[in-house]
């Protein structure tokens, strides 16, 4: 066991005391932050799903100065100015995820030879999104339902009995390693916006509920002759459902300036909110030599109060003159994730105490491109970069694209978002017997794709 520690060839994460786990906070945190490819932490930050319309995934949301939906009009509550009839949309996305984890192999000069990928990942999240809006050319009001955010991570690890070089994760199979976080947190809501010449303001309102938020993580032993590998000896599965304890309420303001027939500038402010919930779950404790947290299950339930801190936003449209129209999106998004607090009452201490985590503040930068290829067929692609309130490691870039086709009353559009990060870190699970002394390496892709239909009347 010593020698394949001594190798640095598999199976690191540090042991936590437990006291350490008794002053330890859930890591099933709600927060929303730019777009986490690295699931792995979307417990703590909870990935926003950013798949309301495919216009606005194809454009990869730099398209904040201008309506598309009523799904969109929360990012923006002032771009519905202007809107003449009756629009209704409804939207289809899945989000997929593919994750390897590797560890170095090591040669007799200490030489990396490769990375052994010793476990991939797969998991997928649906997201379904409606909403209408009416206006009369000035004032316009819109109601939607979107997927906002979701903890959803899939793990699911093969351990192998034969450890040694060079039969390393090869047979006999003895075990897994799983963890499944499912569920998403949906946003409903109205937002009405008036015109007063150039100048359009707008105002909306969501209220937050969790559906179908459940929990897993277990340990499965098949060869109980076996178990050096295995995080624990014998099988262990622990489970849960939940819910929010409070409805938390979004509230949006919206400004939209016209600066000409080919120029508009905006700016959008959403509060600050809280989030209630009471359930047990995986708990970060702040390791100082990764900057980022560790995380192992609780059997005792914690009652959590998240402060989510403020989000501004600006936003520029550009429409030249075009014969066939093109118009061209900036948005820059700023949040200051140090304002983040969470505090939670642990049942066995019958006490309420605070939880901090170094965050840092964050910038969003996304552009996007629509064409009308023809008077019935649009291209649009769209780029963001998105920093990381954890670590400017995780940080990453977003690439998105998409097309559709309109004919009168009826719009279909499609898209497609992909990213992807890379960052090192401790095997998730701990061996029996083993303690942590090395890093892995964790590489992540994601990919979005939205079908979205909307029929004006």
């Amino acid at each position: 066991m010593k020698n394949i520690i001594q190798q640095n060839q598999k199976k690191t994460v540090m042991e936590l005391s437990r006291a350490t786990r008794i002053v330890s906070l859930s890591l099933l945190l709600f927060a929303q932050t730019t777009a986490m490819a690295q699931s792995y932490f979307n417990p703590l930050l909870m990935n926003q799903l950013n798949l309301s319309h495919s216009r606005d995934v194809a454009l990869s949301g730099a398209n904040t100065s201008e309506y598309s939906t009523a799904m969109n009009t929360f990012q923006n509550p002032a771009n519905q100015t202007g809107f003449e009839g009756l629009k209704l949309t409804a939207s289809f996305a899945a989000m997929t995820t593919f994750e390897n984890r590797s560890y170095p192999a090591i040669d007799q000069f200490g030489d990396v030879v490769t990375n052994n990928i010793y476990v991939v990942s797969q998991g997928m999240q649906n997201a379904i999104s409606a909403g209408a809006t009416w206006g009369n050319g000035r004032l316009g009001v819109s109601l939607a339902t979107t997927p906002m955010l979701s903890p959803s991570f899939s793990f699911k690890e093969e351990i192998r009995g034969s450890l040694y070089a060079p039969n390393i994760n090869r047979d006999p199979l003895i075990g897994y390693h799983h963890i499944n976080y499912s569920g998403v947190i949906q946003a409903t809501g109205a937002s009405v916006a008036s015109g007063y010449g150039s100048w359009g303001i707008g105002l909306g309102m969501r209220m937050l509920h969790g559906i179908g938020l459940e929990n897993e993580y277990g340990v499965s032993v098949l060869d109980s002759a076996d178990v050096s590998a295995l995080a624990n000896d014998y099988s262990l599965l622990e489970s849960e459902t939940w819910a929010l304890d409070n409805t938390p309420l979004l509230v949006n303001l919206g400004l939209i300036k016209d600066l000409g027939l080919h120029w508009r500038v905006s700016a959008s402010y959403q509060a600050a909110y809280a989030i209630e919930s009471a359930h047990r779950g995986a708990l970060p404790v702040y390791n100082a030599t990764l900057g980022l947290p560790l995380v192992e299950w609780s059997n005792d339930t914690l009652g959590l109060t998240i402060d989510i801190p403020a989000r501004l936003e600006l936003g520029l449209r550009m429409k030249p003159s075009n014969e066939l129209p093109t118009a061209v999106y900036l948005s820059l998004g700023y949040q200051d994730w140090t304002q983040y607090e969470v505090t939670y009452a642990d049942t066995a201490l019958n006490a309420a105490m605070p939880f901090e985590f170094p965050m840092q503040e964050t910038f969003r930068v996304s552009g996007g491109v629509e064409h009308w290829v023809s008077p019935h067929v649009p291209f649009r692609a769209g780029f963001t970069w998105a920093e990381s309130p954890m670590d400017t490691e995780l940080s990453q870039a977003i690439f998105s694209a998409g097309s559709g086709w309109s004919s009168g009353p009826l719009e279909f559009d499609v898209a497609i978002q992909l990213s992807s990060v890379g960052y090192r870190y401790f095997d998730i699970f701990i061996p029996v017997g083993m303690s942590a002394n090395a890093y892995e390496n964790v590489r992540e892709s994601q990919t979005n794709y939205s079908i979205s239909v909307s029929y004006s009347l």
